[in-house]
């Protein structure tokens, strides 16, 4: 019973480098547990479509780096010295923005009649562009004519961003 109750332990708190950070960050600007698990979902979402786009590793090196060095100054979390592994993650999905989330929504507000209204997620698409496509897409029926209520829907999922 005691090896089983280690066992346990030591599973709870093995998470991913990116539930970490998620953590890390919620305890830094003293959210609450709801908005840590929302921002943990991202992540799990981010990692699938990283995968998707072929940036896996990238995805993993900038979150075990950003996990191994977080940094809490008042309420603003740091990840001093993974600019290099965090702009690498941002390349690979730009690069790959036809098969993700910021593609996909670039092509549905190139649909729209008349003038497009102007992206929620500027180029280049990089990890936080990625989320928030990925938010306007999921909260949003009609990319061209968004409602009131999806836009305040839309910015609360983007606050869960990394």
């Amino acid at each position: 019973m005691k090896a089983f109750s280690l066992f346990l332990l030591f599973a709870i708190a093995c998470g991913t480098h990116a539930e970490s950070v998620c953590e890390d960050v919620g305890l830094c600007r003293a959210q609450t547990d709801d908005q840590i698990t929302a921002c943990q979902n991202e992540a799990k979402s981010l990692e699938l479509e990283a995968r998707a786009s072929d940036c896996g590793g990238p995805f993993d090196e900038y979150f075990s780096c950003a996990d191994d060095h977080y940094l809490c100054t008042g309420n603003v979390p740091s990840f001093a010295g993974c600019e290099l592994t965090r702009g690498l993650l941002d390349s690979c999905l730009s690069g790959a923005r036809a098969q993700n989330s910021c593609g996909a929504l670039a092509v549905r507000l190139a649909a729209c009649p008349g003038k497009p209204p102007a992206s929620p997620t500027p180029a280049p698409c990089g990890a936080t562009e990625l989320c928030t496509s990925r938010c306007y897409l999921d909260d949003v029926a009609d990319v061209c004519l968004p409602q009131p209520l999806e836009l305040s829907e839309f910015a609360h999922c983007v606050q869960q961003c990394p």
